[in-house]
Parts: structure tokens; C-alpha cells; sequence
């Protein structure tokens, strides 16, 4: 599965409208995001492709888009209107505390590393909270180092007081409420006519973004820590009745796309697209600032307390938290 995205590139017109010869079982992947987006231009493409050479052409899948909103997409594979999907675990209040350890402010490295280490952590801690209903989580991500974006220029985290700023979900939300950020949330494809009609200053995004929602025509301002501002987990779920009613031939397939390595090849789509944002970044003009140490320390004091928040919360869904978090991060060292 480790395929550059040029080799992968040729793949995407055959693999997203499906095989040529009818499969004898096709699922349906929900998908959201524009079809640039590393998901929907590499991962899903790769997918389909892997599952109809294994089969001989037998199991093949189709992306669908505009099945749900982003928020909804959970319940949409929970409740079989597709049969696989991707979510942000922070669009569901409520229903996903384990999976902020891996958001925190503080955890380090690029999107493959702490990929491989929040799936190496699902499995050996989180996975026994049992969160994820009705669904099996093939694969635990997150994307590269979340940044401040703005479309004005900005020297330090306490000029961050008071703008309107797009957040996201989970971890996010309390940093952005730590920081004095007037929040405001919205799924991440509404960003763009966000900060162009004037409804927020910026947005905390990773590299990626600059071009898969094509940020750096509008933000041209990046503000950068060094020591992890904080990250965003996701999900590829597929529904537990759909993954039950395939032949044992084809369970194997799909399993052959779960785990570690399916988490480590999505954390390497993420990470290439986080370099090809920062290409379509500086080719727009835009300016790359990375907090002084003074800075990051003032960041770690304002954003102290919600380690232990999260942790807390992780540990009242019935696992140890801190020592989760404690082996999460040692992946990382």
C-alpha cells in the first residue's frame, strides 16, 4: 500500500468510478471534502484499488459525496446509509473522549508517526472503552501539526484575544478557548467562505488545508509551535452489519486495510499533502512565523489544564488515561 501519489494518481478515474467488469459486491464509501483532498484523491482511490486486486475483481467500492454533512457522518455509516466512511471524532460531542489523548497540545511529530501511535494506543488502551458503536474502526489518523492561520499578521499567541477564529472540534475547542479566541465552529469545508465573507480572521488548520480547501488565497499569515499546538483525530469506520455480511474472502480484504499499517499509510497521504500546502503557501505569498521559545512557554501555561481534562475524561470511559497517554506519547520519542 505504500504507493507514491504520483503512482497513485494514474489509479484515481478507474478505482473512484469503480472496475471495469461489475464486482459481485460493491460498498459504498461516504466522503466529504473536495475531490483534492488527500482522502478522496489518494486514500479512497488506493483503497478501491487494493480491494479489487485482492478480490480478482469480485469486492469493489464507489465514493459517494454529499450523503451527509460532515458532523453527520458517523451516524451516517453507524446507521448503513454507506458502508464506509472517514469522521472527525470532535464532530460528535459526547461520544468520543478517548480519542482527544492524541489531540493534546504537546504531542509531537508528523502525521505518520502519530498516526502509527494513536492506533498503536486504540489498540492497546482506547479500543476497550468500546466508543465507536455500530461501526468497526478500521483505522485511527490524525493530521499533520495543526497551525493559527490569519488573514492579518500576528507576533505572538496573546494577539489571538478576542479574534473570531474557526476552531474545529475537540482538543481544538479548548485551545482556542485558552487562548481568548472569540471560537467559532463550522466542518472544515466551510472555512473558505468563512474568512472571505468576514465571519472569521482565521482558522487553526494544518499545512494541508492551504491547498485541499485551498486556504492560501485567503490567510496568508501561518503561526507555527514547534512543541504541538494540537491535531486533529479521525476515523475510517466501516459498519459492523456490512463488514459481517462479507464472505470470508472479502473480510479479508478489508482487514488487509486496518491497523497500523493502514494508519501509517494514510499518516504518509496526510504528510505529503502537508508539504505540497506549504508549496501552494509560499508560492501565494505567504508567511511562515514559529513562535519563540518565550512564546511557547506562555502557550504551554495558557493550554495547561486541559491535559488533565482530557485525561480525566478518558479515564471515566472505564481506561487508564494517563498511562494511555503516557505510552502514546513514548511512541514518539
Amino acid at each position: 500500500m505504500k504507493k507514491t501519489l504520483a503512482a497513485l494518481a494514474a489509479l484515481i478515474p478507474l478505482s473512484m468510478a469503480g472496475n471495469a467488469v461489475a464486482a459481485d459486491k460493491t460498498l459504498t464509501i461516504s466522503s466529504w471534502a473536495g475531490p483534492a483532498h488527500t482522502m478522496n484523491a489518494h486514500v479512497f482511490p488506493m483503497m478501491i484499488s487494493e480491494m479489487e486486486k485482492c478480490s480478482g475483481g469480485s469486492l469493489s467500492a464507489k465514493v459517494e459525496f454529499g450523503l451527509a454533512s460532515p458532523p453527520a457522518q458517523y451516524d451516517t455509516v453507524r446507521d448503513g446509509v454507506a458502508d464506509i466512511g472517514w469522521i472527525v471524532y470532535g464532530y460528535t460531542p459526547g461520544k468520543f473522549e478517548t480519542t482527544k489523548l492524541a489531540e493534546l497540545p504537546g504531542n509531537t511529530g508528523n502525521a505518520t508517526q502519530m498516526s502509527v501511535a494513536f492506533q498503536k494506543t486504540h489498540e492497546k488502551y482506547l479500543a476497550a472503552a468500546k466508543e465507536a458503536k455500530g461501526v468497526k474502526v478500521m483505522a485511527n489518523y490524525v493530521h499533520g501539526p495543526g497551525n493559527v492561520n490569519t488573514t492579518k499578521p500576528i507576533s505572538s499567541y496573546k494577539d489571538l484575544v478576542g479574534m473570531k477564529m474557526r476552531v474545529g472540534g475537540g482538543v481544538a475547542n479548548d485551545v482556542g478557548t485558552a487562548l481568548g479566541v472569540a471560537g467559532v465552529n463550522m466542518p472544515a469545508p466551510a472555512v473558505y467562505e468563512a474568512i472571505s465573507s468576514g465571519v472569521t480572521e482565521g482558522v487553526f488548520f494544518p499545512m494541508e488545508t492551504m491547498y485541499a480547501f485551498k486556504i492560501a488565497e485567503l490567510a496568508k499569515y501561518t503561526y507555527n509551535n514547534p512543541q504541538g499546538m494540537y491535531t486533529t483525530a479521525f476515523g475510517l469506520i466501516i459498519n459492523s452489519d456490512s463488514y459481517d455480511d462479507l464472505s470470508d474472502t472479502h473480510k479479508a480484504c478489508v482487514d488487509k486495510m486496518t491497523g497500523v499499517e493502514m494508519s501509517r499509510t494514510i499518516g504518509n497521504f496526510w504528510d505529503e499533502a502537508d508539504t505540497l500546502g506549504r508549496q501552494k503557501f509560499e508560492e501565494a505569498g505567504g508567511k511562515l512565523t514559529v513562535a519563540s521559545a518565550a512564546d511557547q512557554a506562555y502557550f504551554a501555561e495558557k493550554t495547561a489544564s486541559i491535559e488533565a481534562k482530557v485525561v480525566a475524561a478518558a479515564s471515566e470511559r472505564g481506561i487508564d488515561g494517563a498511562a494511555a497517554l503516557a505510552y502514546y506519547r513514548s511512541l514518539l520519542k
